[in-house]
């Protein structure tokens, strides 16, 4: 019997351990209530300000959200004072994740009348996140903008093709302190990989120190086929009026969308704010390379005899000319047109080369026949697609 109490007392001491481990503290039910946000930007565009934020997709306990949706209200502080709910911006709901991806949340908060006019006012908003049952971890982080008057709209916007690229203009106000920022968008796909987004090297054709949009977080989330122009330098010594800009980095045959903004930067409650005007109405433009190069300059023309004892071989003309400097250039067309004693046109203008001529100089062998006639030549400028400038002309009077 010693042998069964000992194995009895085993078998307890066994039992008696298996019931010594702890199971830890209770743990209370989560809340579910969604991540406070911590990412909130707020935009001043004409009388409103746009706000964008990341719906979060874990709870406070940093666990996955247990909800498909979630609702959001918003209030807004003036100069410092108390963060009032916006009623028109209350129980705001969005979708969780999109594709797989968080989901990106944009409102909007049209001002009221009183806070569009005037001189510039700190305005500050906060978010707050609700769960399903109305629950909230509270307010996130506070994004600033500023109340007042905001840039004037951008009216009048002409988008036309050219040699050097596409030309953008708008009317011009008065000085405000604004700049311009103009948005290119590019309407055909490219493949993937292919990105075309950033700040581009848009040129002005009036003159005035270069100035790029201010870099906001914004701009930074644009579709990857947006370009963003800069507008104040100049283009050589091209002189034109202000509010015209060239966009040389557009690609022929590309079509592409532009509109324009205004966009002003204030000092307010010891901030740097940026409020922006309404963006334009988009033009849509495609650039066809049909512009031919810049016309020859400087034409000139000399004749002489090509023999001094034999006047039947007749007698030569050399032209010669300032070259073009353009990187699409193909060459040059000499033409030759016979005149009156008027001055007036005989016969048909003979393209004298049959490809084009590389050089700016040619040597046109005319015969004996030929002397004491009165010539006009002309030298025009032409690219690898054949689209052919003007002519520069000059005379050739007989001897």
């Amino acid at each position: 019997m010693d042998w069964l109490r000992r194995g009895c007392g085993i078998g307890l001491v066994c039992l008696g351990l298996a019931g010594c481990a702890s199971p830890g503290l209770p743990r209370s039910p989560t809340l579910n209530l969604p991540t406070p946000v911590t990412d909130l930007t707020a935009m001043r565009r004409g009388g409103g300000v746009d706000l964008r934020f990341t719906v979060p997709q874990r709870n406070t306990d940093k666990l996955p959200y247990k909800a498909d949706a979630v609702k959001a209200d918003v209030c807004r502080a003036v100069d410092g004072g108390a963060c009032l709910p916006v009623a028109s911006l209350a129980g705001e709901s969005f979708a969780r994740t999109t594709a797989g991806k968080a989901t990106v949340a944009e409102l909007r908060d049209e001002l009221p009348e009183a806070l569009t006019v005037g001189g510039a006012h700190l305005l500050a908003y906060k978010v707050e996140l609700l769960n399903p049952v109305g629950k909230t971890a509270g307010y996130g982080d506070a994004a600033y903008t500023a109340a007042g008057a905001a840039p004037a709209a951008v009216e009048g916007l002409v988008v036309e093709g050219s040699r050097l690229g596409i030309v953008v203009s708008w009317q011009v106000v008065g000085a405000d302190g604004s700049e311009i920022a103009l948005r290119r968008e590019d309407l055909a796909p490219k493949p993937v990989g292919v990105k075309t987004s950033g700040v581009s090297g848009g040129k002005a054709l009036a003159g005035g120190k270069a100035k790029l949009p201010t870099a906001k977080k914004i701009d930074a989330e644009e579709e990857e086929n947006v370009v963003w122009l800069g507008v104040g330098a100049p283009v050589g010594d091209v002189k034109a009026p202000a509010g015209m800009v060239l966009d040389a980095t557009a690609a022929a045959e590309e079509p592409y969308r532009y509109s324009a903004e205004r966009r002003r930067v204030v000092q307010v409650g010891g901030r740097a704010i940026e409020m922006r005007g309404v963006v334009s109405a988009g033009v849509v433009f495609t650039l066809h390379d049909v512009y031919p190069p810049p016309v020859p300059t400087d034409l000139s023309v000399a004749e002489f005899a090509v023999s001094n004892t034999d006047p039947a071989q007749g007698f030569a003309a050399d032209l010669i000319w300032q070259p073009v400097d353009d990187k699409g250039l193909g060459g040059y067309n000499v033409y030759r047109q016979a005149l009156d004693a008027k001055g007036a046109p005989v016969g048909v203008r003979q393209r004298l080369n049959s490809v084009p001529v590389k050089l700016p100089g040619y040597h046109d062998v005319l015969s004996a026949a030929m002397s004491g006639t009165r010539y006009r030549y002309g030298v025009t400028a032409v690219d690898a697609k054949g689209n052919e400038s003007a002519a520069c002309e000059t005379t050739l009077e007989p001897e």
